[in-house]
C-alpha cells in the first residue's frame, strides 16, 4: 500500500491458492493441533496437486503398506468396515475425478476447499482457498549495480 492507502503504482492483484495440511488429535489428555505444511500454489490444479500429495503422504504415514519390508507378518492389521478410517478416506479423495473436480469447482467460484478425514487417531484436514495477492512492480538495478 501507499501512504495514501491506495495501491502502489505498478502494483497488480493476483489470485493464488493458499493450501495447507493440518492434523489435531490427543496429546497428553489435550487435543493439539499441529500445520503438517503449507504451500502458496500459483493455480487450482497445483494447488489440488499438492493437496493429493499431501492426502497420501499422511495416509501412507498413518497406514504403510503391510507388504513394506520393515512390517513383520502380523504388525499391521486392516481397520474393520465398522470404524472409521481416516487414511482410506484420504486415499479416496485423492484418486476420485469426481471429487477433484467439485474441489476445482469450489476453487473457481472464490469458495474455499476442505476435506476432513478423522477416526480413532484424531482428525486430518486438507484445505484449499484462494487469497489475493499484491505483485510488486519489478524494479531496475541502478546503473553500477548490474552483475560483473
Amino acid at each position: 500500500m501507499a501512504v495514501d492507502g491506495g495501491p502502489l503504482p505498478g502494483a497488480s492483484v493476483a489470485c493464488v491458492y493458499w493450501s495447507e495440511a493440518t492434523a489435531e488429535g490427543p496429546v497428553n489428555g489435550r487435543t493439539v493441533a499441529v500445520r503438517l505444511g503449507g504451500y502458496a500454489a500459483p493455480t487450482r490444479s497445483l494447488a489440488l496437486r499438492w493437496l493429493r500429495a499431501q492426502a497420501h503422504r499422511i495416509a501412507d504415514g498413518l497406514d504403510p503398506d503391510p507388504a513394506e519390508p520393515w512390517a513383520g507378518e502380523g504388525v499391521l492389521c486392516p481397520v474393520p468396515e465398522r470404524y472409521a478410517d481416516a487414511p482410506a478416506e484420504l486415499r479416496r479423495w485423492a484418486a476420485d475425478d469426481l471429487r477433484q473436480q467439485a474441489a476445482a469447482l469450489r476453487l473457481a467460484e472464490g469458495l474455499p476447499f476442505r476435506l476432513t478425514a478423522a477416526d480413532h487417531t484424531g482428525r486430518y484436514s486438507l484445505l484449499a482457498r484462494p487469497v489475493a495477492a499484491t505483485a510488486l512492480p519489478r524494479v531496475a538495478a541502478a546503473p553500477g549495480l548490474g552483475a560483473a
